[in-house]
């Protein structure tokens, strides 16, 4: 898979509001030739209804980051709940892109103390394995998404810089695409939902950074869920092993 040159034809596609797990799943499933389930074109809307996704039942006022418009014509209706409850937990996003691609996708939840170190290893031997990384985290501990280049080339190089504020504070799902190493330390490219962020929805944030959104700080936990061929669990449940994480869904809120 070609990350950057995805973009200019994915640019103009934004979640709805509140399903960025489904967002994801049904990004990955399409990408991997998965585009029916059931007779249903696969879309965030379907994968949201066999998740479980349930939506909030009032306006926080940070259902999209700035720059974005709210998106709510769900094409079923779905479950609400009080806010604190509401959203996709990972095991209904396991079980829906297992379902939807027959079981020829196969997905590993890994949770556990993220590091830098952890993160840089993991996103660097996903295309090795053939994984696609799904990341649960909140988006309050990342950096802004357009920072200056003087400040990611510091960041590469290892000199002290000042974290550039977050565009919002939500739990969010998001693609970890790339890793790009510097002399000292590493950025990794996130893929968005939302296009009105970084540079047509990819943005660079520090392992580090990551690493800390992935453990939240908000009272919920944070995972990378990786999608991968059938075939290829094992390879990726030792690669996590090995590196001290452990294989098991995170509760976000959502129950688990």
């Amino acid at each position: 898979m070609s990350v950057l040159s995805d973009t200019v034809n994915q640019a103009a596609a934004q979640q709805k509001d509140n399903l960025c797990g489904p967002f994801w799943a049904a990004r990955v499933l399409n990408e991997s030739g998965f585009t029916e389930w059931e007779g249903e074109p696969v879309d965030e809307d379907l994968v949201a209804m066999h998740a479980g996704t349930v939506l909030p039942d009032s306006d926080t006022g940070v259902s999209v980051p700035p720059g974005a418009v709210s998106r709510t014509a769900y094409r079923y209706e779905l479950p609400v709940a009080p806010v604190k409850a509401s959203g996709t937990s990972p095991r209904g996003l396991m079980n829906a892109i297992e379902s939807a691609s027959g079981g020829t996708l196969r997905c590993v939840p890994i949770r556990g103390k993220w590091t830098e170190a952890r993160i840089e290893r993991l996103v660097d031997e996903a295309p090795r394995l053939k994984a696609r990384l799904i990341a649960n985290l909140c988006t309050g501990r990342l950096w802004g998404s357009r920072p200056p280049l003087e400040i990611l080339l510091a960041e590469l190089e290892g000199k002290p810089v000042s974290d550039p504020a977050a565009d919002w504070d939500v739990g969010h799902f998001v693609e970890l695409a790339m890793l790009v190493r510097g002399p000292r330390r590493s950025l990794v490219v996130v893929r968005d939902s939302y296009p009105s962020l970084g540079w047509a929805g990819h943005h660079a944030q520090p392992a580090r950074v990551l690493a800390a959104a992935l453990l939240r700080g908000d009272g919920r936990e944070g995972g990378v869920l990786a999608v991968i061929p059938h075939d290829g669990v094992d390879a990726v449940v030792a690669l996590a092993t090995e590196l001290g994480l452990d294989i098991g869904t995170w509760n976000n809120g959502t129950g688990g």
